[in-house]
């Protein structure tokens, strides 16, 4: 008998109509995982989840419900808290509850696998989710089946997972959820130029607008590179505060507090002393004050959607790490010079290594008796430094895009001036606009010439400008094409390594050179500079006192009496480590940076002098055993007769190279 076609198509909706869910989805994350996800036996809780062993796990987990106002959610925080399960109970929420486009990122490939296949495959079955999986487009070519390592397919939406460095994976489709894993553990830029990859990841969410999700957690690395701690300070920097079981104050857990009780001088215990009643708390109280405590706000928001959240191991729930065992790991890291793994592992806050940073009060009191814009007796030449910042979005009133320029002069014994210092604000996007446009007619109105009290004219002999972080470099390539060819593009490396028969020309560094000439076409040339020991130049210079009488000591820095604080304060906002390396701790530092350029310009122009020198030199019939005798010294000697400049009867001491 010929089956009713009608009779069929009424029995196919039946069947999808089966399939429908009989009731509403489960408002909560921490209501759908409760008593449902089983932990297994190789976790320090195995069997059935409970919110109540990790109560400070419970908004941040909710956060990510679709059904919360909050758009982004910051973490940082120290080891063995739940982290990581508390992202994977939000994965599970996702692909049962409320189906959507899910990615998961983690910090590089290998955690990634790792992750995958030691974490995530545990959670499906323990959740129930494997039915779920099933290829969402039919290719009779290939045998999907939807649930692949890396990728699981099910209907609503799919789980993508990446790592941090793979571009192609974070510039994908459009994704509702963003999890990104341990941030701080991947380079925060692209491999392929790309930028960002925070931003780059972040860019998949935009098409969700407000509906978007997006969970970063990570244990920070330093206060200068962290990434994770930049993103808490940009949240309300929440805190989880619990009440002493004595006295009932609210408190945030700070290892200040943690003391140790010894007998015979061992340590036989370790407490927690509360900030008001100063009863000595044990590690099982714990469990108690995990569950009356709560999250509050302890800074300001750039977005009410969007909430940052800290938290260290002290708050490790009962059976995990306690404070006895955390104390011995503080013990060890003193011994073994490790207390940055132990500030970031296990307070979840980023190292700050304490530096040293010439002194404010005394770099001000290098003001001379010049105003800025005029050239002092002494300055033989010109150069010009530029910085490039593109401010801040969320804070252009505090942080405005801008162009910020130093002229810089040179003299005998690689004595500075500064001559002028000035700033340009507008966009620095479009190389025909904003700041770039202001600082284009300030150059084409003269206002880079100067003149000595006599009226002899200067003009840098040579410019940088910074290329970027790689994301405007071509804006500033495009900018330097327009001006006069003494301006270059260039950027900055702690130290430039010497290629294969390059020899090093930075005393006391057998491998490294000041700079490196690149040319990127046939009219643009990129330098890239030692930034590491220019700076190091600038701070050793920088604490060279005033002499009451000319001339000043080889190396000697004078600015103008008109300059203001603030321009100090950047010349010393960076911090040198005990590795050689500088940190601005987020200080402002563009009038460092500018200097930097202006110095290594000033090399570049007196080893290009030489090397022409010594050309017209060879033309003249000069034997060669005298031109080896010249270098950037012979330059400066010449120079000081070509701007008529009185000759020193006694030549400066140390006027070594740099």
């Amino acid at each position: 008998m010929k089956a009713d076609p009608y009779q069929i198509d009424i029995d196919f909706f039946i069947d999808e109509n089966l399939k429908k869910p009989i009731r509403k989805p489960i408002g909560l994350i921490s209501d759908y995982i409760q008593d449902r996800r089983i932990m297994p036996p190789s976790t320090p809780f195995p069997g059935f989840w409970s919110n109540e062993r990790t109560p400070y796990l419970i908004e941040i987990m909710n956060n990510m419900a679709p059904h919360s106002p909050v758009q982004h959610t910051v973490f940082m925080k120290g080891a063995q808290i739940g982290a990581t399960a508390n992202a994977e109970n939000v994965i599970a929420y996702w692909i049962d509850e409320s189906p959507a486009e899910i990615l998961f990122i983690s910090a590089t490939g290998d955690l990634l696998e790792k992750w995958a296949t030691k974490r995530l495959e545990p959670l499906i079955d323990s959740c129930g989710l494997r039915h779920k999986f099933a290829a969402q487009t039919e290719n009779t070519h290939t045998r999907r089946t939807g649930d692949k390592t890396f990728v699981k397919e099910y209907a609503g939406g799919a789980l993508d997972m990446a790592s941090a460095q793979s571009a192609a994976s974070l510039r994908a489709d459009a994704k509702r959820v963003l999890i990104r894993d341990e941030i701080d553990g991947a380079p925060i830029l692209l491999r392929t130029h790309e930028g960002n990859w925070l931003n780059v990841s972040y860019a998949r969410t935009n098409a969700w607008g407000a509906r978007r999700k997006v969970l970063d957690f990570s244990t920070p690395t330093t206060f200068e590179d962290s990434a994770i701690y930049k993103e808490y300070l940009a949240g309300d920097e929440r805190r989880f505060f619990v009440p002493c079981p004595y006295c009932g104050t609210m408190q945030i857990l700070e290892w200040e507090r943690i003391k140790p009780e010894t007998t015979a001088g061992r340590i036989e215990n370790v407490f927690y002393e509360c900030a008001k009643c100063t009863e000595p708390i044990r590690n099982h109280h714990k469990t108690g004050m995990l569950k009356a405590g709560e999250w509050r706000p302890t800074g300001q928001s750039h977005s009410r959607y969007y909430r940052s959240y800290q938290l260290s191991t002290i708050y490790s729930p009962v059976g995990m790490i306690d404070w006895f065992e955390l104390w011995g790991l503080w013990t060890r890291a003193q011994e073994e010079n490790e207390i940055q793994s132990f500030t970031n592992l296990y307070l979840g806050m980023p190292y700050k290594e304490k530096g040293s940073r010439p002194k404010l009060e005394n770099v001000i009191e290098l003001r001379g008796n010049y105003k800025s814009r005029s050239v002092p007796y002494g300055v033989l030449f010109l150069t010009a430094g530029a910085d490039i910042q593109r401010g801040s979005e969320s804070r252009p009133d505090e942080n405005p895009a801008r162009i910020e320029i130093e002229i810089c002069g040179h003299g005998l014994g690689y004595r500075t001036w500064s001559i002028a210092y000035e700033i340009f604000y507008g966009a620095v996007d479009d190389p025909y606009s904003g700041a770039w446009e202001e600082l284009y007619e300030f150059i084409q109105a003269g206002k880079l010439n100067f003149n000595r009290k006599d009226n002899y004219a200067f003009t840098p002999e040579l410019g940088f400008i910074d290329s970027g972080d790689g994301n405007i470099s071509h804006v500033v390539y495009q900018f330097c094409e327009r001006l006069p060819k003494w301006f270059y593009p260039c950027k900055g490396d702690s130290m430039v390594k010497t290629r294969k028969g390059e020899k090093s020309d930075i005393a006391g560094f057998k491998s490294y050179k000041r700079f490196r000439a690149t040319k990127l076409d046939q009219d643009l040339t990129l330098y890239t500079l030692s930034t590491e020991h220019y700076k190091n130049i600038i701070y050793r210079n920088l604490k060279l006192q005033r002499r009451d009488q000319e001339p000043q000591k080889p190396g000697f820095c004078d600015f103008p009496a008109d300059y203001s604080e603030k321009y100090f304060r950047m010349l010393v906002a960076e911090e040198k480590k005990s590795d050689g390396s500088f940190q601005s701790g987020g200080r402002r530092n563009e009038s460092l940076d500018c200097r930097v350029y202006c110095l290594g310009a000033a090399d570049v122009y007196l080893d290009s002098a030489v090397k022409l020198y010594i050309a017209s030199q060879q033309s003249r019939g000069v034997h060669p055993m005298q031109l080896q005798q010249i270098n950037s010294r012979t330059i400066l000697d010449y120079l000081t007769i070509k701007t008529g400049q009185p000759v020193p009867v006694t030549p400066a001491k140390g006027s070594k190279k740099n």
